[in-house]
């Protein structure tokens, strides 16, 4: 009777050494979640500092000189500019301009001489390859504004002088060459007296700076 009461005694003793031994054997669940575990991604690819090194760099350019043509500031200098005036004149400044005549367009080089006081004198040089609307020629100024006749200069084919209707005195000479115009404006102060006649003043201002261009 004692031996069949211990029976299920040692059954309940043996069972939890039994659920140890059962749980040492992974399950067929627990091997696919492992298995399902993704794996470590590969890492990015990033530019590096050696490779972008390797790249061409982008070259800019500037417009070229047209034809070699000598800055407008070096065909005439300040003492020129006096000695055909009669007055001192500061040292040129360089500049840039554009024009619109009679259905024609052009860029202008430019460079202006000043004397204090007393009068201004821009000289403007173009040529063909300025031209941007039309076509190359000797534009004669337009009278509207003030009075036009023709005129001459050494070196040009055909010139012109336009001369202000009203005070102050604002006169512009266009002397053409086959090559080049040559604008000579030159623009008086308020009630200032000019030494010399300008009218014959430009041509010679305008007559160097062609003989400049031949060479």
């Amino acid at each position: 009777m004692r031996l069949r009461r211990l029976w299920p005694a040692a059954l309940l003793a043996l069972a939890p050494v039994l659920a140890a031994c059962g749980d040492d054997e992974p399950d067929a669940a627990d091997e696919q979640t492992t298995s399902a575990e993704p794996t470590t991604d590969a890492p990015s690819q990033t530019p590096t500092e050696e490779s972008s090194a390797t790249e061409a760099p982008t070259e800019t350019t500037s417009a070229p000189p047209v034809a070699d043509r000598p800055q407008a500031c070096a065909l005439l200098t300040s003492g020129d500019v006096a000695k055909a005036i009669g007055v001192e004149f500061s040292e040129g400044v360089p500049g840039h301009g554009s024009v619109t005549e009679k259905g024609t367009s052009w860029t202008t080089d430019e460079c202006t001489f000043t004397a204090k006081d007393l009068v201004s004198i821009r000289i403007e040089v173009s040529g063909p390859a300025d031209v941007t609307a039309g076509k190359f020629g000797c534009i004669q100024p337009s009278d509207a504004d003030g009075n036009v006749e023709p005129s001459d200069a050494a070196g040009a084919s055909k010139a012109w002088w336009k001369t202000s209707a009203t005070p102050p005195l604002v006169a512009t000479l266009r002397a053409c060459s086959a090559e080049a115009n040559v604008d000579v404006t030159m623009t008086y102060e308020d009630g200032t007296d000019y030494p010399g006649d300008p009218s014959q003043q430009a041509p010679q201002l305008a007559g160097l700076v062609l003989s400049g261009l031949q060479g």
